[in-house]
């Protein structure tokens, strides 16, 4: 049922990538051709290019092709593969690059196929692109307004040293380290060899710092650090891990004052306050899914190492109050899915309860998932315009919650398209 979507963590949906329509082409860019040919799927420089020339994924890359050309390009070591336990499968490869964004290193743990179809990642985004996709220029803080400190019975951890404005980026980050998600096809002795010279390939000061990283679950330190740190990524459609030093650094909340924004195109994170954020205050991330309950919460949270402290979870009054908000969106999204809730003005009055609870616990980041649902269903109704007019809030919540490239974000301004082809004239 469709209101499950928010009932649990809301992992991403896959969808195709937008394409610019000529309508809404700036005059600037009309020299660019939008759609040149090519074959590889990651195009970080974005539809601008002011060439008609091919462009092509390069050949794949492995262990044994690096033998035979002579040549690993663009990696800066060839590549040392493993092969799966059974047949079927690709080999998974270390490839390394260590001068990503001219400013960090980054390796991969992923099979040919995905580094060659990934490779874009490497390449320096088209600022022009960047600007006009995100619809105003990135401006991250410089210097920082934050400072890492060792707290009191939490380690290391981040702390604004200036006011912070209501969505300003104090971050813009690349991982290290991205490694497939399932690493079952392969021996996990070879798997943890991979790891290792995924991490002795990266520039020392990126690997420091990689190891002053906490670490919670055991086995291997660096297999336990990317655990214990890492986010979900996804690379070519495919699901990895990927670990953000910096972005690593910030605390779990509760009720977080930062979040992140993902570029499925570049890899980058962009950290982003929620809210006004006072000198001496801690930055603090959601480690789990903002709309769970307190006990759910929890339990998520013991994985990691720790009992969750935050002023929410404190204070008992307060966590059952929350519970209680969160458990009544869950209602209110059940019965959106009910066949007897199809008027307008029985779907408007759980609309603006939803948006009314979602403002009381700070859960703004998920409002464009929700509006989502409701152009959806309103579009099963046959009512297209209320349909519209959802979807382009969706597409508006998401591109400054998710990100402007973000799958979620994509895959609701896909609809919205859909939606403009289904409109009466």
């Amino acid at each position: 049922m469709r209101y499950h979507l928010l009932a649990s963590a809301i992992w991403l949906a896959h969808s195709t990538v937008i394409k610019a329509q000529p309508s809404e082409v700036p005059e600037w860019l009309k020299d660019y051709n939008f759609d040149p040919p090519r074959e590889c799927n990651s195009d970080p420089a974005g539809p601008l290019n002011p060439t008609e020339s091919e462009l092509t994924c390069p050949l794949l890359v492995d262990d044994e092709t690096a033998f035979d050309r002579r040549s690993w390009q663009p990696w800066m070591f060839p590549p040392v593969c493993i092969q799966p336990e059974k047949g079927g499968k690709s080999k998974l490869c270390v490839y390394t690059y260590t001068k990503l964004r001219g400013e960090t290193g980054i390796s991969l743990i992923t099979t040919p196929e995905t580094a060659a179809a990934g490779i874009g990642i490497l390449e320096d985004p088209d600022p022009k692109w960047e600007n006009w996709a995100r619809d105003r220029p990135l401006v991250v803080s410089d210097p920082p307004p934050y400072e890492v400190r060792e707290l009191k019975d939490k380690g290391m951890g981040v702390i604004a040293n200036r006011t912070i404005r209501k969505d300003e980026v104090v971050m813009l980050r690349y991982p290290v380290i991205v490694r497939m998600m399932d690493p079952r096809p392969w021996k996990h002795q070879d798997v943890m060899k991979m790891l290792h010279r995924a991490a002795v390939q990266l520039p020392a000061k990126d690997g420091l710092e990689m190891l002053k990283l906490a670490h919670s679950k055991g086995g291997y330190i660096i297999d336990d650090i990317v655990n214990t740190n890492a986010f979900g990524v996804l690379l070519d459609d495919v699901d990895h891990s990927g670990l953000y030093l910096d972005v690593s650094r910030i605390n779990h909340a509760c009720q977080p004052n930062m979040f992140s924004r993902f570029s499925s195109t570049t890899l980058g994170m962009e950290v982003v306050a929620y809210r006004d954020i006072e000198p001496g205050e801690e930055l603090t991330f959601s480690y789990t899914p903002l709309n769970l309950l307190s006990e759910q919460r929890q339990s998520l949270i013991r994985e990691w190492g720790f009992n969750c402290t935050c002023s929410l979870c404190k204070s008992p009054k307060e966590s059952a109050a929350s519970d209680k908000r969160r458990s009544r969106i869950q209602e209110l999204l059940a019965e959106l899915d009910r066949p007897d809730i199809r008027s307008h003005v029985a779907i408007k009055k759980r609309v603006d309860e939803i948006l009314g609870l979602c403002a009381k616990e700070g859960l703004a980041a998920q409002v464009g998932d929700f509006h989502t649902i409701v152009a959806e269903l309103y579009s099963g109704l046959g009512d297209i315009e209320r349909a519209k007019t959802h979807a382009k809030l969706a597409v508006k919540e998401l591109t400054h919650y998710a990100g402007h490239d973000h799958e979620r974000t994509m895959s609701a301004a896909s609809f919205l398209r859909k939606l403009d082809g289904n409109r009466k004239t």
